[in-house]
């Protein structure tokens, strides 16, 4: 009869340690590994209204957030590789956006790990409001060591090469 019981705690134990862990992974894919910083780099509460950039713990990048205001920062800014890199980041760069100066493109592999599956668009809209649902612009460096731009789908619309989307990252641990 003990042995029974012993079973049973331990079932119950399992089960409720499995709950546990189904709502901490919950906390985890609503953002739990990201932080809001403002246009300075500094950390802000989760709940914060207005923030500039997000800092991703478990890769230490922190990205840009796009917004709906006009600037270069817009969701409607669009540009080509050369554009991208000679207008979008020289303006990041020169203006030391959240104090930094080392604004770069993203790898593929890098703008891959803020995907999420769901809805259109494919990122976490807590975190980063404003992202259209299409390509963004995202780089490879091939075997010979030639440098490919690519993009990384944040949705169904289509987009040509002169008119994609980007999203400026740097290395919190540079």
């Amino acid at each position: 009869m003990m042995h029974r019981y012993g079973m049973i705690v331990c079932c119950l134990v399992f089960f409720l340690n499995g709950m546990v862990s189904m709502v901490n992974g919950e906390e985890e894919s609503k953002g739990a590994g990201f932080v809001k910083l403002d246009m300075e780099g500094r950390e802000l509460l989760p709940d914060a209204e207005q923030w500039a950039m997000v800092r991703d713990r478990a890769t230490g990048l922190i990205w840009e957030v796009k917004t709906t205001d006009g600037s270069i920062h817009d969701r409607e800014r669009t540009f080509s590789w050369e554009g991208a890199r000679e207008t979008f980041l020289a303006e990041l760069n020169t203006g030391s956006f959240g104090g930094f100066s080392d604004w770069r493109l993203p790898t593929t592999d890098e703008l891959r790990t803020i995907m999420v599956k769901g809805a259109e668009p494919y990122i976490n809209q807590d975190f980063f409001p404003n992202t259209a649902a299409t390509g963004y612009l995202s780089w490879r460096k091939c075997g010979s060591g030639e440098i490919f731009d690519e993009r990384v789908k944040f949705g169904k619309i289509r987009n040509s090469k002169k008119d994609r989307r980007v999203r400026a990252v740097r290395s919190s641990r540079e």
